[in-house]
């Protein structure tokens, strides 16, 4: 049988003007032109009228300078603006907003097509309202379902329709010359100016429509700020030209008692009411077109459950999403008006406008090298943009706005729950860079305070990964829930057993390093932040000591060397050697001595062995044994466990010591179950009666001491933490 290949059909793409321009202007000029404008001036009076429209154009101008300013920064897919808050602020946050977004444009459907049914009942009184908004519903989505081309092309004839109706309406000049009609200032009767402001603002929300067909431009970059820009400055003038007409052409009572006068004041009204109701029909159209596209773009990264039924479409047009799309717009056409509706798609929308020109303004100011707009616009603008969307939020309606800012916040957190993948990075991590490099500064030229804001930031250096994985539960144990860890990798270069298998052994162990990035991103998802980095050396000793000398000079350098080996596998000078190093470079070490039958027990009990001499001096005093007290206290947090703290001394300074150890914990605001046992036997006989616990903690007050370590790990059946501080922590802090 011969095989027969189907060739997709290559997608119709759009110009400046009927993919920008065109939808642009159409979702501006429509339902609040015709029939709300007359109220809103007949309301406030000119003057006020005049400050609406150029606020809420101001609004959607520097939103529209910020749009444009960063499309022509990165590559806009499909989806609009929520591709664009995608690409900068990462998934998560575009989902949060792409969803009330998508909310609004199914709002603004409605809202539109309520207008077009007053226009409609004008004409026709008598007919059913339901039935009509129904039919209107079912001719837009045969439109858009057959081809958004068809429904691009249908919007050009009603842009022609529209802007005739404009010219019938602006050929009546009488309003030059004759006296005003409207006051300058009105009397607001039952709507004060941001109630006004929130019934207008839905008309400048165009600008999210104009970027609907983003995915379908032939040069996004070029054409959506010429589109966008001109339509907005169109648009501007049309409304203020609008406005003084119907202040110098009626009274308010005819402002107020009819939507359509409008007509009754133009040259030809059967034209008029003709470019209503096309104006307002087009309007619904161009949101519908824009609507599902948004859902599918989300659904393609499974932003929501059910996204599969969204995207399982080879068809260009999102017959799916179209259908689904209806379904919300029936159940507001039935329940609700063109006035309630009005101010809900003002909230999400200026939520909108706040996250575009945030995103902005976040990517002016973190400065990175990748953000080189070609249209480059005033800091200022953006942040213009963000702050007074905010303000008008809550002038508006306070409750309403916080109630808008909650839902975008729980879908923020609903997102980050489902654990998105996201192949196309975002600058969230450049954002937390500058702001993390801005803090280091300013913690260099604050005094120092790292006794009191301490946590356990470990290095542990591996030459295999066994000893990462072995290794990383009780370093959990230890760090979590705000410590670190840095795994250090050493490729030794002289590790040989003999001539014969030194190239299969490094080489074995030079591919355990190379899994390194992968097990140490795991890690990181367990709630310890984790990062890495491989060096070569010669020998163990000489890798660690020069790591310790190159991260002394960071901003964060780790504050504890946690070395996973008994003592006795090094030798005594090398040893010693990185004690004397980490002592230099102000670094604890945690020698971990676990024995291999005991290992670390029921990770419940951790006992504590603090030296006699502290007793010479008061426990505000510089101690030797502060990192100990707080590795244990760690441990017990996290394990749960028992705490007990030993001590060793003569029989006459057993009270001493009792005392002494109390206040200790008093202070230290340790559990108050925490044992204190006083022993007037030897250390070492004392040591070998104690339980065997899960882990024991000796200080090591002096490199000098690792003889004496090294005889305890040999002695006894223990498993210990030899812990040596690096004088920056307290445990009194």
């Amino acid at each position: 049988m011969k095989k027969v290949t189907l060739e997709k059909k290559e997608e119709v793409r759009f110009g400046a003007f009927t993919g920008v321009f065109v939808p642009t202007f159409m979702g501006i000029v429509g339902v609040i032109l015709f029939l709300r404008l007359g109220y809103i001036v007949g309301s406030a009076g000119v003057l006020p009228t005049l400050a609406i429209i150029l606020l809420a154009a101001s609004v959607s101008a520097s939103t529209g300078l910020s749009l444009s300013s960063i499309v022509t920064n990165i590559r806009i897919g499909s989806g609009g603006v929520y591709s664009i808050i995608s690409k900068t602020l990462g998934i998560e946050v575009g989902g949060s907003v792409g969803i009330p977004l998508y909310l609004a444009q199914v709002f603004s459907v409605s809202l539109y097509l309520f207008g077009f049914l007053e226009a409609w009942h004008f004409i026709f009184p008598q007919h059913n309202g339901f039935f009509v908004l129904l039919i209107a519903l079912i001719l837009i989505v045969i439109l858009t379902f057959i081809s958004t081309k068809i429904a691009v092309e249908v919007q050009l004839v009603v842009l022609g329709i529209i802007v005739a109706g404009l010219v019938a309406i602006l050929l009546n000049t009488s309003w030059l010359s004759q006296a005003i009609a409207t006051p300058l200032v009105g009397q607001f009767e039952g709507a004060s100016f941001w109630i006004l402001f929130a019934l207008f603002f839905p008309a400048v929300t165009g600008i999210a429509a104009g970027l609907g067909l983003s995915g379908r431009l032939e040069d996004p970059k070029r054409q959506i700020p010429l589109g966008l820009l001109s339509a907005i400055g169109v648009t501007t003038v049309i409304y203020v030209v609008m406005a003084l007409w119907l202040g110098f052409s009626a009274t308010p009572q005819e402002l107020l008692a009819n939507n359509m006068v409008i007509a009754r004041l133009s040259v030809f009204a059967p034209l008029v009411i003709i470019g209503v109701i096309a104006a307002t029909f087009s309007s619904a159209l161009t949101t519908f077109v824009a609507a599902p596209f948004l859902l599918r773009s989300m659904a393609a990264k499974s932003l929501f459950p059910g996204s599969k039924f969204f995207v399982n479409s080879e068809s260009e047009v999102p017959r799916k999403a179209i259908l689904f799309t209806v379904i919300p717009i029936l159940i507001t056409l039935y329940l609700a008006d063109l006035n309630a509706v009005a101010p809900i798609i003002t909230m999400f929308f200026l939520i909108t406008y706040t996250v575009i020109n945030l995103v902005v303004f976040l990517e002016q100011s973190i400065g990175l090298v990748s953000f080189r707009p070609t249209l480059k616009i005033p800091r200022a603008v953006p942040l213009y943009g963000a702050l007074s969307s905010i303000l008008a939020m809550f002038l508006i309606n306070a409750l309403a706005g916080l109630a808008a800012i909650v839902f975008v916040f729980a879908s923020y957190l609903y997102l980050v729950k489902r654990k998105i993948a996201s192949k196309e990075g975002d600058i969230r991590s450049g954002l937390f860079i500058t702001f993390s490099e801005w803090a280091a500064k300013k913690v260099l030229t604050l005094p120092e305070s790292s006794k009191h804001t301490w946590k356990p930031s470990i290095l542990l250096p591996i030459v295999n990964t066994a000893t990462l994985l072995g290794n990383f539960p009780l370093i959990k144990s230890i760090t979590y829930p705000n410590g670190t860890m840095a795994v250090l990798g050493l490729d030794i270069l002289q590790l040989k057993t003999s001539p014969e298998d030194s190239k299969s052994n490094r080489k074995e162990l030079q591919s355990q390093l190379d899994e390194l990035p992968d097990l140490i991103k795991k890690f990181g998802e367990e709630g310890i932040f984790t990062s890495g980095s491989t060096v070569e050396a010669d020998n163990y000793t000489e890798a660690v000591v020069i790591s310790l000398e190159a991260l002394e000079g960071q901003t964060f350098p780790p504050n504890i060397l946690f070395l996973p080996f008994k003592p006795k596998r090094l030798p005594i000078a090398n040893l010693e050697r990185i004690f004397r190093a980490a002592s230099k470079h102000n670094i604890g070490i945690i020698l971990s001595d676990r024995d291999e039958e005991v290992g670390l027990g029921s990770q419940e009990d951790i006992h504590v062995w603090l030296p006699s001499s502290a007793l010479q001096k008061d426990i505000f005093d510089e101690k030797t044994f502060d990192l100990a007290l707080l590795i244990a206290y760690r441990l017990s947090r996290n394990w749960a466990g028992t705490l007990t703290i030993w001590m060793c001394v003569t029989s006459d300074k057993k009270e001493t010591a009792t005392r002494y150890l109390k206040r200790l914990l008093y202070e230290a605001r340790f559990p108050s179950d925490t044992q204190i046992n006083v022993s007037t036997e030897s250390f070492a006989r004392t040591l070998k009666k104690a339980p065997k616990g899960d882990i024991h903690l000796i200080p090591v007050p002096n490199y000098k001491d690792i003889v004496k370590i090294r005889k305890i790990s040999n002695r006894e059946e223990k498993s210990f933490f030899f812990i040596s501080d690096s004088g920056k922590e307290d445990v009194l802090a």
